[in-house]
């Protein structure tokens, strides 16, 4: 068996600021989720539970009117809402939990893309962001219809890290024949 060569990695001071945005990625969605949890606690406070859901006051402990959960938006709480405000309430909760299917789509092959093409995948990672703020807003204020814009600049973005990414690990692994090398 001929030994796998060894490669050290050695990244650029640019590559710093690859690692930065994915943090930013990584608070951008953890606010995004802050931002639903707000809507969550100004539709199920103590006046919700007390006039709509009365009945919370029979399960004792197990429910108490602290914001909502663990309604999601598709529950016996959100049943109890206006249409607007289920609209509404569900709007945030899908921006948010898009945004956290997507985030290993996006954080893997930025990190790994950035080994290869820095700047670029630095001025890739940004277009993400912005488009992910686009989509948010958007689908927080009209639904569906409003994320298309973010949904066609993020796609772009991710579409161009996944290719980077999978060149880089192609170059890096020397192609079929360190493929070849690796297997056999």
């Amino acid at each position: 068996m001929v030994p796998v060569t060894e490669m050290k990695i050695v990244v650029g001071e640019g590559y710093a600021w690859i690692l930065l945005e994915a943090v930013i990625i990584t608070i951008h969605m953890w606010i995004t989720g802050m931002m639903m949890g707000s809507v969550r606690k100004r539709f199920f406070n103590k006046d919700f539970y007390q006039n709509k859901f009365p009945e919370y006051k029979r399960l004792g402990k197990v429910m108490r009117p602290d914001g909502g959960y663990p309604d999601d938006g598709q529950g016996r709480l959100a049943d109890k809402l206006d249409d607007e405000q289920w609209f509404i309430f569900n709007n945030y909760r899908r921006a948010h939990m898009n945004y956290l299917e997507g985030g290993f789509a996006v954080l893997i092959p930025l990190l790994i893309a950035g080994l290869s093409y820095t700047r670029l995948t630095f001025f890739i990672g940004i277009a993400y962001i912005i488009g992910r703020e686009i989509y948010s807003q958007g689908y927080r204020g009209a639904g569906s219809k409003g994320r298309l814009v973010g949904v066609l600049i993020l796609d772009l973005a991710l579409l161009a890290l996944w290719s980077m990414a999978l060149y880089t690990c192609f170059h890096w692994g020397n192609g079929l024949n360190g493929l070849k090398r690796l297997i056999f």
